[in-house]
C-alpha cells in the first residue's frame, strides 16, 4: 500500500500537484482474530471491554474499532506538519469533494456528512459535535445506532467483543442507562464516569436529547425515490463465477 499511494503522490506531484487534493483514510480498526498480523491499536485499547473478555478492536464501537488515521495533502492548501484534534468522518469525505470541486449537493436530502475543507485547510477546527457509531457485528443488531459520540464523551447503551486472536467473545451487555467515558481523560475506555457524578448527569441528558433526534429523523427520511427493481444490476442473483453475487450453495 505505501508503494502504491507512493505512485500515486508522484505522479500527482510531476503533473497536476496544484489541483490535486489527496485524502488517505484508513479502515476501521485492527482485525484482532488475525493476531500478530492485526495491527495496534496504540493506546485506543478499549480497556472495559477486555476485562470482560473479546477484542474491542474491529467489529466493535470502541475507539479501537472506529478511530482511525487520516492524511490530507495538497500543497498551498493544506497546512503542513499540522496535526488536527477536530472530529471527522468518512461521511464527510462525499460532502468535501463536492464543494471543492464547485458543485451542489442535491436538494431535498439529508446528508450525515459536513464539508470539511475549512478544518482541512487550517481553518476552524470545529468539525462534528455528534457522531454515532452503528453495530458493525460484535453486539446487538447489525446496523443499529448503540454508541453516541457528543464531543469528548462517549456515550455505550450496548457493549461486546469481537471475536479475539484466542477465539474468545465478549458477551453481549445492555446498559440502561449507558456507560459514558470521558475520552479526553480517559482514550483507553478503561474507567466510565461514575452514574451518580455531577460530570454523568450533565452529560446524560445531552446524549439522549441527540439520540432520540437523530432516530426521529431517520424514521421520518423516506424520501429515497430509487426504484431498485427496475435496475437488472441490482437484481440478486446466485453465480459463483460473478464476483458481484453472493449465495448460499447446497451439495
Amino acid at each position: 500500500m505505501d508503494s502504491l499511494v507512493g505512485q500515486i503522490k508522484d505522479k500527482v506531484d510531476c503533473t497536476a500537484k496544484e489541483n490535486t487534493f489527496l485524502w488517505f483514510i484508513g479502515d476501521n480498526g485492527p482485525w484482532a482474530q488475525k493476531c500478530e498480523l492485526a495491527g495496534s491499536v496504540g493506546p485506543f485499547t478499549g480497556s472495559w471491554q477486555a476485562r470482560q473478555g473479546g477484542s474491542s478492536a474491529k467489529q466493535t464501537t470502541w475507539e479501537g474499532g472506529h478511530r482511525v488515521p487520516a492524511v490530507a495533502y495538497w500543497p498551498g492548501r493544506v497546512p503542513v506538519n499540522v496535526t488536527s484534534t477536530a472530529l471527522l468522518s468518512v461521511l464527510d469525505v462525499f460532502p468535501t469533494v463536492v464543494a471543492l470541486a464547485g458543485a451542489s449537493l442535491p436538494r431535498g436530502r439529508r446528508f450525515d456528512g459536513l464539508d470539511a475543507s475549512e478544518v482541512l485547510f487550517g481553518g476552524p477546527q470545529t468539525g462534528h459535535e455528534v457522531l454515532f457509531h452503528p453495530s458493525s457485528g460484535a453486539a446487538g443488531e447489525y446496523g443499529a445506532l448503540q454508541t453516541v459520540r457528543l464531543e469528548h464523551y462517549k456515550a455505550f447503551f450496548i457493549t461486546g467483543g469481537a471475536k479475539a486472536c484466542d477465539g474468545s467473545v465478549g458477551p453481549e451487555q445492555h446498559h440502561e442507562p449507558p456507560l459514558i467515558f470521558n475520552l479526553e481523560d480517559d482514550v483507553a475506555e478503561a474507567v466510565p464516569l461514575e452514574r451518580s457524578s455531577a460530570e454523568y448527569e450533565r452529560v446524560l441528558p445531552r446524549v439522549r436529547e441527540v439520540l432520540a433526534s437523530v432516530l426521529e429523523d431517520i424514521a421520518r427520511d423516506n424520501i429515497s425515490r430509487v426504484d431498485y427493481t427496475q435496475d437488472p444490476s441490482v437484481t440478486p442473483c446466485c453465480n459463483p463465477h460473478r464476483i458481484a453475487c453472493r449465495c448460499q450453495t447446497t451439495p
